[in-house]
């Protein structure tokens, strides 16, 4: 066959004795005869448009000390642990994905590597606050029960211990008790599972609708018409002495302007001093006031040098901002910024959420029947709901496009290139949700185009 499946393959098959030398074919048990042929699959050029490798996801990193039998794993965790992780890689058809050979894609371009090196960060175990102070005896005589409580400080991460029971009880005797004994007793029920709250609002929609809420009657929607119908005739009305207004104002001012008139006639009928000089102006210098105008002045050109001072500081923090930078010192810059704001505990990506979780207490009669709770009045009652921690799974991006070939150059018979693509996380698994996947890909690549230039050995 020239391209594709339907060739075959043939291969000599003879019997031998023990010692190495040839005899016949009649010699040897049928049977176990190996066959001297079977079908191939012959590959061409185009045969690399319809058949690629499927990456598989990474598996769960290994410690190396457990596939190695002679390593032993350190007792105390000091700093993250050398793994292992594993994937299936294999040749598919593009159009369906179903099964091939590994020699066809093999032909094109290695087969991607199985394994890679990780890194397994070492386990934090949960922490807790201390315990609070016993609660008063559920009971006032005879035995009865008391409890504390603790909350979580710091969820388990890595892999860590999970956290110890929050709640304790222990018995308590007060003292016997003087009068009868009571026929009914407490009984407290397991803790439920941890949740959050409903907001306010699924709260308020659960509620039924009060009076208020009800759609308005007939007769309110003909007292709503008359009240509108009444506020546009006093907006009407205001309207209308508006034209009146203005009237009024305009006689206001003739009143106003009268008035000047008749001041400086007054002023002008006035007779002139005889001892006055013809021609000066009957004005004194107002000393004060110049010297308030040139305070005023002063203030102003202070303020003008103070903001040109402010000015040039900024100008000169921007000068010093945008100085050049080594372009790989910037890109070091930014992987420590990235790195410390996902890690550091109080941002987003350690989003933790505090729920609650309730539990049942009952009051039960001496034959076992449940009775309600104020017959068992005489004795306190325990916390019936406490802070727990919501239970996240870890959650991360999507993948980043493909980088660049780190190969430059064509070479078919040459090693190939590498090209990577990441993920970052956006939510760090709490309180033993599901860990992190892994968040960097690797794949051969072999760089391909018009202006790629050979590779010269």
């Amino acid at each position: 066959s020239e391209c594709g499946p339907g060739g075959s393959q043939s291969r000599a098959v003879w019997c031998s004795h023990s010692e190495g030398w040839t005899t016949l074919h009649s010699n040897c048990d049928q049977t176990e005869r190996p066959d001297n042929q079977q079908s191939c699959f012959r590959v061409c050029d185009w045969h690399k448009d319809l058949y690629d490798w499927q990456l598989g996801a990474w598996n769960q990193c290994v410690p190396v000390s457990m596939r190695s039998a002679g390593v032993q794993r350190p007792a105390v965790c000091t700093r993250a642990e050398e793994g292992i992780q594993t994937r299936e890689v294999g040749c598919v058809q593009k159009a369906n994905g179903e099964p091939a050979e590994d020699t066809i894609c093999e032909y094109f371009e290695p087969k991607p590597r199985l394994e890679q090196a990780c890194l397994i960060p070492c386990p934090q175990d949960c922490v807790v606050s201390e315990f609070s102070p016993w609660t008063t005896c559920s009971k006032s005589c005879r035995t009865g029960l008391q409890n504390r409580i603790r909350f979580v400080l710091a969820p388990p991460l890595f892999g860590g211990a999970a956290c110890l029971n929050l709640t304790e009880f222990q018995t308590c005797q007060p003292g016997p008790c003087e009068g009868e004994e009571s026929l009914y007793s407490l009984r407290v029920g397991p803790w439920g599972p941890c949740s959050v709250p409903l907001p306010r609002q699924a709260r308020q929609a659960e509620t039924p609708p009060r009076d208020s809420d009800k759609p308005p009657r007939d007769s309110d929607n003909v007292h709503k018409d008359d009240d509108k119908l009444s506020k546009e005739s006093d907006k009407q009305s205001r309207e209308g002495d508006k034209p009146s207004r203005q009237g009024d104002k305009w006689l206001r001012e003739g009143d106003k302007r009268s008035r000047e008139g008749e001041k400086r006639s007054k002023e002008g009928a006035k007779p002139d001093r005889p001892n006055r000089k013809p021609g000066r102006p009957n004005i004194k210098p107002d000393r004060p006031s110049r010297q308030a105008d040139r305070s005023k002045q002063q203030k102003k050109v202070k303020n003008k040098e103070k903001r040109e001072k402010m000015r040039e500081r900024a100008r000169e923090r921007l000068r010093e901002r945008g100085k050049v930078r080594d372009p790989e010192t910037k890109e070091l810059i930014k992987k420590k910024r990235n790195r410390n704001r996902q890690n550091r505990p109080g941002g987003k990506f350690w989003d933790v959420q505090i729920g609650y979780q309730t539990r049942e207490v009952t009051c039960v009669h001496k034959s076992g029947n449940t009775e309600a709770l104020s017959l068992c009045s005489q004795e306190t009652l325990p916390v019936t709901f406490q802070a727990c921690v919501m239970t996240k799974d870890c959650d991360v991006t999507d993948w980043s496009e493909w980088s660049s070939c780190s190969k430059e150059c064509y070479d078919s018979n040459g090693p190939m290139g590498e090209r990577t693509r990441t993920r970052q996380v956006s939510q760090f698994p709490i309180g033993g949700g599901a860990e992190c996947p892994e968040l960097e890909e690797k794949e051969p690549c072999s760089p391909q185009g018009d202006g790629v230039p050979p590779c010269i050995t």
